[in-house]
């Protein structure tokens, strides 16, 4: 329920800074403190705003203890603009591995103690716990290993050159933020309490394995990108090949999910949660077009038109509230029906400006998907086939994915072998190579 809040504030945090530090190639010390310096100013400000809000938030959903819960879990929104600088810095140097270090401590330490809490029955303040561990984990770390400290400089020229880049942006997100969040506020306040776990649930599973991998994608190739941004025909070619690598993981990912939803709820959930399937099962297909979708705002960003951006991400917005708007009365499952035909629009639309921007189209981008489609498809119809010869349900599960991810990586051997070699220019050292 509070999800919208926090992540209009993460936004208001960023600025946009983030990216336009990162693709600065001539980026100085005065950049990066200036932007640090604004990152804390703004948390600070959007900590107090929620603080004093609380109380109006929690009667929009008549549960007094949110106000509570949002002025302390808010603090999380401090500690991550005391650290957007580090890994921006990290990220430009094409430094992923200290960064995977530190989401995987951040979470394992983190997960652990919510789940400590949880089974002591502290109840929704094990979230809480869970969520300010990990944020306040992360700053210190990426403290401890950027190796970098704000010099006293607060420089208007260089706030003005990454304001001019990054308002876009902030503006893009801000409307992704609200367009995505008021799913859940419409549930939240129209459905009960259970409905909204059953989405959120139905989300977090389907939207997991995508969010990873585009979020990898997008933080790996950002820096790549930008230093091949004034070679348009290598910039080109290097993202139809992005485009293909992100195919060949997120469809048969998608893939898995939709296949075998059932004995994955079961299996993790057990069978208390099984009404949140067929909304998985719906939203895989949404949740294809997400990494594409992060891809092709990533090109834009690199060529420094963020503008576009910006309306993109306003058309996009208009169009998935009015979905959520149109299909709210006719419950849950419309909704999320609604909003896989606002993503398969949605891909026309930045596509279009991917066309404008570096030359490719929806066509030259559909045709790198076409292939794992058809391969996904049949390992598909293997795995399912294997998974009915028991009824237990994890070994279904067990053998089910055994299958299909045979099935595919043997096929991905005999027909697609090249693009298999390219993934290893994902690897630090190979990247900084193909900077060089």
């Amino acid at each position: 329920m509070l999800a919208i809040f926090l992540g209009i504030a993460n936004t208001f945090v960023d600025g946009g800074f983030a990216n336009a530090l990162i693709r600065k190639i001539d980026r100085t010390e005065a950049d990066n403190s200036t932007a640090f310096y604004f990152n804390i100013a703004v948390g600070v400000v959007a900590y107090l705003i929620l603080f004093l809000t609380a109380p109006i938030i929690s009667s929009f959903y008549s549960i007094p203890i949110l106000t509570l819960v949002l002025r302390v879990v808010a603090l999380s929104i401090v500690f991550n603009s005391l650290a957007i600088v580090q890994q921006a810095i990290l990220t430009s140097e094409i430094n992923f591995k200290i960064q995977a270090k530190i989401a995987l401590i951040a979470a394992c330490t983190s997960g652990g103690i919510g789940i400590v809490m949880a089974y002591a029955d502290c109840k929704v303040w094990a979230l809480v716990a869970q969520i300010l561990t990990s944020s306040f984990l992360r700053m210190l770390l990426l403290w401890s290993n950027a190796h970098w400290k704000p010099l006293r400089i607060f420089s208007m020229q260089s706030f003005r050159e990454m304001f001019n880049y990054g308002s876009k942006l902030l503006v893009s997100n801000l409307i992704v933020n609200i367009s995505d969040g008021l799913t859940g506020l419409i549930i939240g306040r129209r459905f009960s309490a259970e409905s909204l776990g059953y989405y959120n649930r139905a989300e977090q599973f389907t939207y997991f394995p995508v969010n990873n991998i585009s979020s990898i994608l997008q933080r790996v190739t950002f820096p790549v990108l930008s230093k091949k941004q004034n070679d348009v025909v290598a910039l080109r070619h290097y993202y139809l090949k992005i485009i293909t690598i992100t195919a060949m993981l997120v469809i048969p990912a998608m893939a898995l999910l939709g296949i075998f939803a059932e004995p994955i709820v079961v299996t993790l959930l057990t069978d208390k949660w099984i009404s949140l399937v067929p909304l998985m099962q719906i939203l895989v297909f949404n949740a294809i077009w997400m990494p594409f979708s992060a891809l092709n705002i990533n090109i834009i960003c690199v060529v420094g038109h963020s503008d576009h951006v910006l309306k993109i991400e306003l058309l996009k917005g208009i169009l998935r509230i009015i979905a959520i708007l149109l299909s709210m009365p006719y419950g849950i499952v419309c909704i999320c029906v609604s909003l896989v035909v606002t993503s398969f629009i949605c891909s026309f639309i930045y596509t279009g400006y991917t066309k404008h921007s570096i030359g490719v189209d929806w066509l030259q981008q559909t045709r790198c998907m076409i292939p794992y489609i058809l391969m996904s498809a049949v390992a598909a119809f293997i795995g399912y086939a294997m998974s009915c010869i028991t009824s237990i349900v994890m070994a279904r599960l067990f053998i089910g994915i055994a299958s299909f991810v045979t099935v595919y990586f043997i096929l991905l051997m005999c027909f697609d072998r090249e693009n298999i070699h390219f993934v290893k220019t994902f690897i630090p050292h190979q990247q900084k190579k193909l900077i060089k």
